[in-house]
């Protein structure tokens, strides 16, 4: 039987096929790795559920007693009241999944208000933390009872604080000094202050919650850097 010449170009055609699958494989993952890190996206924002809260400027920080403010950042607030040892639980888990994920972001604090009889407690606290934490973007501010409750009254929660002025729940704070939140509605309930008392508490909410607060101020950085590179072309 006559033999039939082999068919040209199936080997080049099978070779060609490969190079491409190879080229998907790679490359695919890369392209969608960049467009996530640098798309276009239109992410939801995190509402803004009180326009304007206290002043912290009658607290001072406890490494060199100055005064902070709220504007211009992105903060987190937490209220450690006059036992802050006792509060230690709570402060690893928001070191844990809050403040070591996000404190390099530009233009994050973290905000803790202890009481000034637990200023003593407090220190052996920070050393504690500093260990092991870089706590550059945590301040640790000290105030008398009134300043405290007043502070936290004009959060307009109906959280109270516990009897020692602590708080189990941290609160997110934008660059205008306004209280972001989620506003309650038919399919889920309102939150405002966020449970850090388990670690399960603070990935259920406040972790997502931290995620949309930052990628609104990053697109919104995104999008004046465009406008004014068109402006000087």
């Amino acid at each position: 039987m006559e033999k039939l010449p082999p068919a040209k170009g199936i080997n080049q055609t099978n070779k060609a096929k490969s190079n491409f699958v190879l080229i998907v494989l790679f490359a695919l993952p890369l392209i969608a790795y960049l467009f996530f890190l640098n798309g276009e996206h239109k992410f939801k924002t995190l509402p803004v559920v009180k326009e304007s809260i206290g002043s912290i400027e009658n607290f001072k920080r406890l490494e060199d007693n100055a005064t902070l403010q709220l504007k211009d950042s992105l903060t987190i607030i937490t209220f450690l009241g006059k036992n802050p040892y006792q509060r230690i639980g709570y402060i690893s888990n928001i070191n844990e999944k809050v403040y070591r994920k996000f404190h390099e972001f530009e233009n994050f604090q973290m905000i803790s208000i202890i009481d000034t009889s637990g200023t003593g407690d407090m220190k052996d606290v920070y050393y504690q933390l500093k260990t092991n934490t870089d706590l550059t973007d945590w301040h640790f501010l000290t105030g008398n009872d009134q300043s405290i409750q007043d502070f936290f009254n004009s959060l307009g929660t109906d959280l109270e604080l516990n009897s020692d002025l602590s708080s189990d729940y941290a609160f997110m704070v934008d660059k205008k000094a306004r209280l972001r939140g989620r506003p309650g509605n038919d399919e889920e309930d309102e939150v405002i202050g966020y449970d850090t008392s388990s670690l399960a508490a603070i990935n259920k909410t406040m972790v997502d919650d931290i995620r949309v607060f930052m990628a609104e101020y990053r697109m919104a950085f995104k999008k004046n850097r465009s406008e004014k590179i068109k402006k000087d072309e």
